[in-house]
């Protein structure tokens, strides 16, 4: 499922998506030499048995009831730029 969709240069910049801000975060850096890897905490969902809702749910840090209720399709929240997210980009901040 995709969660996010966008020009490389503004994902990088902005992500507007919980699950990319943390596989973001997540990445190693060669300017930070000797730091400890992030990971996102907890484990992912078994897709053979996906959720009906987002698969992120559960991991997120912004999680609403809407989000396991059902997935959000990808929206368009700015030119170029869509997202599957319940919650708005702004509360993300």
């Amino acid at each position: 499922q995709v969660m996010e969709q966008s020009p490389v240069d503004p994902l990088f910049a902005a992500p507007s998506h919980p699950y990319t801000r943390g596989l973001l975060h997540a990445l190693p850096r060669v300017d930070h030499e000797g730091d400890e890897l992030a990971s996102i905490p907890g484990t992912p969902p078994n897709m053979m048995r996906a959720p009906k809702g987002c698969p992120f749910a559960p991991r997120c840090d912004f999680e609403v009831e809407s989000c396991t209720r059902a997935f959000s399709p990808l929206i368009e929240f700015t030119p170029g730029r869509l997202r599957a997210c319940n919650r708005k980009v702004e509360e993300l901040a």
